[in-house]
């Protein structure tokens, strides 16, 4: 019974007053208002230092456990590593005895040589240079608008942007009216 009307009590705590009884309508009840997120802001930073002390435990855990994968796997990698070269090594046996020797299939695998595609090695602003020069077709060039210059040019007038210079609309650009922003400022929680 006792615990149910603590329970109460904190899921009233961080609720924001809603009720149709309660009403702001003077400085007092502002001010206690103000004092009341004041005090909820608190608790909320005290919740994230909290937290964040938590999380740097956490992650020294987890460093731990990451330099304990690296360590096991690096261990177990040096093995797979052994033994795939003395497979290559039979692998490159069994092709000196037939050239023609592409895969060997075994229960628990195979060994096998493919062919790979070339590999192609790109020094990017010799290419774009050359590209620009003798194959534009290859080249992609990127536009978009200055918008910082665009309203410079532009008036606006209702929902609409109009080059001031000509009148012109700008299509493409739809201004939206907004109403004031409300915004409640406390004073340093700390």
């Amino acid at each position: 019974m006792l615990e149910a009307k603590h329970v109460k009590k904190n899921d009233n705590e961080g609720k924001t007053n809603n009720e149709e009884g309660f009403q702001i309508d003077n400085r007092g009840k502002a001010n206690w208002a103000l004092r009341k997120i004041r005090h909820l802001k608190k608790k909320q930073s005290k919740n994230e230092q909290l937290a964040k002390k938590e999380i740097t435990k956490l992650e020294a855990e987890i460093e731990e456990v990451k330099e304990w994968l690296k360590s096991e796997n690096g261990n177990l990698q040096n093995s797979i590593d052994f033994f795939e070269n003395k497979l290559h090594g039979y692998a490159l046996q069994l092709k000196d005895e037939d050239p023609d020797f592409k895969t060997l299939k075994l229960p628990f695998g195979k060994i096998q040589f493919r062919k790979q595609r070339k590999k192609w090695h790109y020094d990017n602003d010799k290419l774009l240079e050359f590209a620009e020069e003798n194959i534009k077709t290859a080249v992609k060039t990127k536009k978009k608008v200055d918008k910082r210059k665009l309203k410079k040019l532009i008036k606006v007038v209702g929902d609409m942007a109009i080059i001031e210079a000509t009148g012109e609309v700008v299509e493409g650009i739809k201004i939206e009216e907004r109403g004031e922003k409300f915004k409640v400022k406390v004073k340093n929680t700390k």
